[in-house]
């Protein structure tokens, strides 16, 4: 009987550590994978959106501005932020169609919105540039980020965005009516009046 009970007892451990090994390889959490980013065109008709921020110089909360350019399929949005923390104090939002955001995207990929290189520098474009312009470029689709890149104008060397930065910021200006008479008083140098 002794040998019965430690013969059931081996046996017993042997497929624990079995199920235990195996077990915990055929479990493993995958991590969840970004999806790979389509060519824009393939956004056209979806509820993706591409976004173009710029930061200006490094202020006080107060007097610090951004511009964000957002636009999809529906409607184009130009929002000016104050401080540091994404306070919205003017808002412009104009409809889309789905064959002008088309255009848009077709335009953009062929710019290298999308495009990154290697960094040589941060990955984080956080108080890079202090005294110049940060840039971010953006694809997202619902909360989803699946594209974010950004670069400086104070060198080609800080940032990871691989497109023709005043192309791609030239079209995201484009998109606005009357982006200059809406963006006039928006003061991204950093000067204080």
């Amino acid at each position: 009987m002794r040998y019965f009970i430690g013969l059931v007892l081996i046996i017993f451990v042997f497929l624990l550590g079995v199920a235990l090994i195996f077990g915990h390889h055929g479990n493993k959490t995958a991590n969840p994978a970004t999806p790979a980013v389509l060519p824009l065109p393939q956004y056209a008709n979806t509820e993706a959106t591409v976004s173009l921020t710029i930061g200006g110089v490094i202020t006080g909360d107060d007097t610090y501005r951004e511009i964000k350019i957002t636009v999809s399929r529906d409607h184009r949005e130009l929002d000016i932020i104050q401080g540091y923390s994404g306070n919205i104090i003017s808002s412009n939002v104009t409809y889309n169609s789905v064959d002008a955001y088309n255009v848009f995207l077709h335009a953009l990929d062929l710019s290298g919105f999308t495009k990154s290189h290697k960094l040589k520098s941060s990955s984080d474009p956080t108080g890079q540039c202090p005294l110049g312009n940060r840039y971010i470029y953006s694809l997202n689709q619902g909360d989803q980020t699946l594209s974010s890149l950004w670069n400086t104008n104070c060198s080609s060397s800080l940032g990871n965005f691989g497109g023709n930065s005043p192309q791609v910021i030239q079209l995201f200006q484009n998109q606005i009516t009357n982006y200059g008479t809406l963006t006039q008083n928006v003061d991204l140098s950093g000067s204080s009046s």
